[in-house]
């Protein structure tokens, strides 16, 4: 893994993830693995389901079911205001993967909390997302290797469209498949 996630790098290295792929599904995980990433910090909205839906599919459903198999260790860190009794909280609970919800991204605290919740270093974990401005920024000012997705879909909040924007002006693309 590389050392340089955080410190000296300055800003512009902050917004650089490690990995850009297309979707969750399209993510080497064995290679992680085998990079010493025992820990998954996935984005909700537009990662791992649309924007506001907050219902997984059978798909994703299956995945996270795998990678726990495989004894990875996983979390949801979301900056949305999911209630505690939704059902996909239930649900994910059920699995024994814990929401942490409101978060914050990119600040720290919320990194640090949901890397203790799941009992690793950062060094140890990767932060999966459809954002730069929140996913990348914080999970690489938190010290995790970062992954860049493109959005399950179009539809999102009004801070979110401006995230795009800036985005967009830094040249931040999802590579062609």
């Amino acid at each position: 893994m590389r050392d340089d996630r955080r410190g000296s790098g300055g800003a512009v290295r902050c917004l650089r993830p490690d990995l850009i792929v297309r979707s969750i599904h399209d993510l080497d995980y064995d290679a992680l693995h085998r990079q010493g990433v025992l820990a998954l910090l996935y984005d909700l909205e537009n990662t791992l389901c649309r924007w506001r839906d907050w219902q997984l599919d059978a798909r994703t459903r299956a995945l996270l079911r795998r990678l726990q198999d495989q004894g990875l260790r996983i979390a949801v860190l979301t900056n949305a205001r999911v209630p505690p009794q939704h059902p996909l909280v239930l649900e994910m609970e059920e699995l024994g993967i814990p929401v942490v919800a409101s978060a914050r991204k990119p600040f720290r605290q919320s990194f640090r909390r949901t890397l203790a919740l799941l009992g690793v270093s950062p060094a140890q974990a990767a932060m999966i997302g459809d954002q730069v401005l929140t996913d990348v920024l914080g999970g690489r000012r938190a010290g995790m290797y970062t992954v860049l997705v493109e959005p399950v879909a179009h539809d999102e909040s009004r801070p979110t469209k401006v995230n795009r924007w800036v985005e967009r002006r830094l040249g931040w693309r999802i590579p062609a498949a």
